[in-house]
């Protein structure tokens, strides 16, 4: 890169600063992830007369939960009419379900917008799109966990956007302005989460190292060299980078302050296994592409994921009923776009199961709603024996727990009316002991001990594979049902 090329970058990331709501917040702010969401609120406060009659005050000092919910319910609205204008899918969707923007005053009658499935945004992707192509600055295409491609577009706006929650949660993590996060994705697909991240890094004056090889000492020799602070990363492959240095280095050493984990479920088996190793904190991410990644983060207290509820609106639903859930219950995790430009989704089916939680946390935030630890997927899960619901997470807890074990499968099969589960097991050192340590483990599931009762259900196998005798995949398949026509 030329010398003028060089300024002509800092001139832009220096404008792009200037935008971000991030560099607002004071450095020695408690919860910065909440203080950048008032500030987003605040400024929509100001340019907004509907919102102000909404909340009933001619001036915002203070955001609170009453006032924050205001604010949600006004951008609903004003997404509604911003889709209904633009979107092909959403007009046709309102004037079919006989909704208004107007109809939504409070947080129940969310349920009068029909909800959006993956599937529907799959049929055609340009049917949700709201700019022009030549607006549009990223396009990422994704299938998720649930094999339904779909294409989801961003402006600069929805760029920015990501970049100033990333460096608002990072704030809140701990990280100080100057310090390195070394980033573990592999490639993904279409899209590649490391870009996004170093991306936003580079806006927001934070440093990056980045490093998709599962070669350890590659691995090491990244974060040495950048002097890497924090990690972030797909689980999956931070804990099989971890697992497989076994004694050739102490991780401990490194230094890293925090491991935050995204883009796939965390087990507590893996948390206790990954803390145990770099001697810190795990933090927990929870994220969708459709949504720009990056949507909750854990606090220090982990009790819950902290919520991007300045972009989004979350609900919690019975997924048969579609009616809301109470707090602390457990159902379908459905989210709302609130400021999207490109691609604006209206109340769509993550099909996460999930919990909400009050505003109120012990790290002292007011108004920030929490998401339970989400702990199975609808469209992940299966059912062996009389049918018990199975879900990856499940089996991540019984296996994840022994730190001889790197990576797993599970195969579920049929013989005559019986199911069979056999693990393909990738461990150091897989020998009898490991063996009988898994079984008792998966054993004492309850959902494998009801189907052995039932007899529906044959004595699990353990099959073990040397570690490094596959290539990594990153999102592969845990559960693989080989049976045909079951349900």
């Amino acid at each position: 890169m030329s010398a003028w090329d060089t300024v002509k970058t800092r001139v832009k990331i220096a404008v792009v600063r200037r935008k971000l709501l991030s560099t607002r917040i004071p450095e020695d702010c408690e919860h910065p992830l909440e203080e950048w969401m008032a500030l987003k609120a605040k400024e929509t406060f100001r340019k907004s007369p509907d919102l102000r009659e909404a909340i009933g005050a001619r001036k915002l000092d203070e955001v609170g939960p009453f006032e924050f919910r205001e604010y949600q319910l006004h951008r609903v609205r004003e997404q509604m009419r911003y889709t209904e204008a633009n979107s092909i899918f959403y007009k046709d969707r309102y004037r079919k379900a006989g909704v208004a923007p107007e109809d939504i005053k409070a947080y129940e009658d969310l349920t009068k917008i029909p909800l959006t499935t993956p599937d529907e945004m799959a049929v055609d992707p340009m049917h949700f799109l709201c700019v022009s192509m030549t607006k549009t600055e990223r396009a990422f295409s994704t299938t998720g966990t649930s094999g339904v491609r779909k294409r989801v577009f961003y402006t600069r706006e929805d760029l920015l956007s990501k970049i100033d929650i990333i460096s608002s949660a990072l704030m809140n993590v701990g990280m100080q302005k100057g310090e390195v996060l070394h980033i573990m994705f592999p490639t993904v697909g279409a899209w590649d989460p490391s870009l996004m991240m170093a991306g936003a890094c580079m806006v927001a004056g934070y440093g990056s190292s980045s490093s998709a090889s599962v070669d350890i000492e590659e691995q090491m020799k990244t974060i040495r060299e950048n002097n890497s602070a924090y990690i972030i990363g797909l689980p999956s492959f931070i804990y099989r980078v971890t697992v497989l240095a076994g004694e050739k280095v102490d991780l401990r050493q490194l230094g890293i302050k925090k491991v935050i984990c995204a883009a796939e479920p965390l087990s507590e088996a893996m948390r206790n296994t990954l803390q145990e190793a770099w001697g810190c904190p795990v933090l927990d991410v929870w994220g969708m592409t459709e949504f720009g990644l990056a949507c909750a983060i854990e606090c220090d207290e982990r009790n819950g994921l902290h919520t991007d509820e300045a972009n989004l609106l979350f609900e919690v639903i019975d997924p048969e009923t579609g009616e809301h859930m109470p707090d602390g219950e457990r159902g379908e995790l459905i989210v709302t776009s609130l400021n999207a430009e490109a691609t604006p989704i209206m109340r769509y089916s993550t099909r996460d199961l999930s919990s909400l939680y009050p505003p109120h946390c012990d790290c002292g935030t007011r108004f920030n709603h929490r998401i339970g630890k989400p702990g199975g997927r609808l469209d992940l899960m299966t059912k062996i024996g009389l049918g018990q619901k199975v879900y990856p997470l499940l089996f991540d807890e019984a296996l994840l727990r022994f730190p001889e074990v790197v990576s797993y499968q599970v195969l579920i099969d049929r013989d005559d009316y019986k199911d069979t589960l056999t693990f393909c097991v990738e461990a150091n050192e897989g020998d009898g002991v490991l063996e009988e340590k898994i079984l008792d483990a998966v054993l004492s599931i309850s959902e494998v001990e009801d189907g052995m009762k039932e007899e529906l259900l044959q004595t699990p196998k353990v099959r073990f594979r040397e570690p490094g005798s596959k290539d990594y995949v990153s999102k592969a398949k845990v559960i693989v049902d080989r049976r045909q026509n079951y349900d």
